[in-house]
């Protein structure tokens, strides 16, 4: 792993990192892919809606 960037604002810092193919392979094994909730679990296209009710607008037309 090789880092090729850190930067950040006041306190936050950003770190970048250049992994090779079979760190990615391993990282994945561990922790799962991008667009998946674990590793071999794919997440569904639609999300679930929350059961939030909406604020009404009043209406002082």
């Amino acid at each position: 792993m090789r880092e090729v960037g850190c930067h950040g604002m006041k306190g936050n810092e950003v770190r970048s990192y250049v992994l090779s193919p079979e760190e990615l392979k391993a990282l994945w094994a561990e922790q799962g892919k991008p667009g998946e909730w674990s590793p071999g679990v794919k997440a569904p296209k639609k999300r679930p809606k929350p059961m939030v009710a909406l604020p009404v607008k009043p209406q002082n037309a």
